[in-house]
């Protein structure tokens, strides 16, 4: 029989106070989340999350370990900036963002990490996400040995009681539809006792609520496992250095040779303009995402060679090397980027690309920082880089700027430039399109006054204004909000163009 570790004992003899936590936190995750992912209580869940989770670890004798409530910071910086925006993409990796950075600060509350090198924190964190979802059955066995093992009568009673309501609720979902549909007068009554109920709504957050109580207890539980691997004392198997050299020279003297041309032609010869029949876009598109690709298989490879090969001084230099060239592609796909959008302007994608470009560089900074300093440590500097930089990218609402870069840099605006902003970007750029005036707007072929536009922009602010209605406190968004107030003045003012 598997021996109980001591963490999980601990929460099964004091179950009143951890499935007391884990029920609480679940309602609290409720009022916050229920169809409701990027509302003002948004920050709250996440504060939430915090005050339960150092609560859970004072009942286990667990102290926060120093520096380590930079990745709290992180994590509330990440929730209001959810409450702050409409951007699907923004909204998806926030929720990753402050999943992974609450991971990393359990993990080192738990665990002494700094013998970790960077394969090993990956593997750990998903040996722990695994667990937890072992663990989410954890609950439900802790209360029925609660109960069941008390020498309380009445807590007997209760948990028979419980037993009971759950087999009758199980068979009522199959008897109860088959007398409704039995009786005329019986489905009438019931109708009329469930007229001002939302069925859905309460199952919906009953679901939510079982959810937030699983996991917050299966997720302590997970960590109290203790079921990390163990680093081994001896030496990890490693391959000849000769293989990596070979490798890696092969490789190097083809990115000098290319680094090379783009000092003599890019950044040097292009003030001459380009080559006849080369327009930006074309000089722009072959060279970007071709580039990006590559720096992003240097990294890869440079991680590789470093875990896989002997230590071997040659080795190091010419994956210095790599990284060296590594960041001069990476200028050089920044420079083209800059040509593309100083001649079509901002779009989400175009940005995103270039800040991954920026953290990419100051990741592989780290990258050559750790080749010759073997107790750097890496992992969690890439997580401090990525962390600030996407919290940085995710406040600053890129969205309403991309907008406004647009608005003030396109001379003549057209139908597909306005057309990008309502149906590409989020309601964060709604306040920007209202600056907008449908009778300055050029149709993209004929170069004539588009006269449809008004129209598709006036269903544009009333689709955001349907949308935003009942808009009330647990639901508030700081976007929403601006985007609303934006589209009832932008229509006020046009009236002509309602249909």
């Amino acid at each position: 029989m598997k021996q109980e570790k001591p963490i999980i004992k601990l929460m099964r003899e004091n179950y009143t106070y951890f499935g007391g936590l884990s029920f609480l936190y679940g309602v609290i995750f409720t009022f916050c989340l229920y169809q409701n992912v990027y509302g003002i209580t948004f920050p709250i869940y996440v504060i939430a999350t915090i005050v339960f989770a150092i609560l859970f670890m004072k009942k286990m004798n667990y102290k926060v370990v120093e520096k380590t409530p930079i990745y709290l910071v992180g994590m509330v910086l990440l929730g209001i900036s959810t409450a702050m925006t409409t951007n699907v993409a923004l909204l998806l990796f926030n929720w990753i963002g402050i999943v992974l950075l609450f991971i990393v600060f359990m993990i080192q509350q738990f665990y002494t990490d700094t013998s970790w090198n960077f394969p090993q924190y990956l593997k750990r964190i998903l040996i722990l996400i695994g667990t937890t979802v072992l663990n989410l059955i954890l609950p439900f066995i802790h209360g029925a040995k609660f109960l069941s093992e008390s020498e309380s009568k009445k807590k007997k009673t209760i948990f028979s009681i419980i037993v009971g309501l759950a087999i009758a609720l199980l068979l009522l979902v199959i008897i109860l539809p088959l007398l409704l549909s039995s009786d005329m007068m019986f489905e009438k009554l019931f109708d009329h006792l469930l007229k001002d109920i939302n069925i859905p709504t309460v199952v919906g957050a009953c679901v939510t609520c079982v959810i937030g109580i699983i996991t917050s207890y299966g997720f302590i539980a997970a960590l109290g496992e203790y079921n990390f691997p163990v680093p081994q004392e001896k030496k990890r198997k490693t391959f000849s250095p000769v293989i990596g050299i070979t490798l890696n020279a092969v490789l190097t003297v083809i990115y000098c040779i290319y680094v090379f041309i783009q000092v003599c032609y890019v950044f040097a010869g292009m003030q001459r303009g380009l080559p006849d029949g080369v327009t930006y876009a074309k000089y722009a598109q072959t060279g970007f995402y071709q580039l990006l690709f590559v720096g992003i298989i240097n990294f890869i490879l440079v991680m590789v060679c470093m875990y896989v090969f002997d230590n071997n001084l040659v080795l190091k230099i010419l994956l210095t090397m790599i990284c060296g060239c590594t960041f001069l592609m990476m200028i050089s796909a920044v420079y083209r980027m800059l040509l593309y959008v100083g001649e079509y302007h901002l779009t989400f994608l175009r940005v995103l690309v270039l800040w991954f470009l920026v953290v990419l560089v100051m990741i592989m900074t780290g990258v050559i920082v750790s080749m010759y300093k073997s107790r750097f440590p890496l992992f969690k500097f890439i997580v401090g880089v990525v962390a600030c930089m996407y919290i940085a990218l995710s406040l600053s609402r890129p969205d309403a700027w991309i907008a406004a870069y647009d608005v003030q840099h396109t001379k003549s605006m057209t139908s597909n430039d306005v057309n990008y902003m309502m149906q590409c970007l989020s309601q964060d750029a709604a306040v920007e399109v209202a600056q907008i005036d449908p009778r300055e707007v050029h149709d993209e072929y004929t170069k004539e006054i588009s006269a449809d536009i008004g129209y598709l922009m006036y269903d544009y602010f009333s689709q955001i204004e349907i949308r935003n209605e009942g808009t009330y406190f647990r639901k508030a968004n700081y976007s929403r909000i601006r985007a609303t107030v934006a589209a009832q003045k932008w229509m006020k003012k046009h009236q002509e163009y309602r249909r």
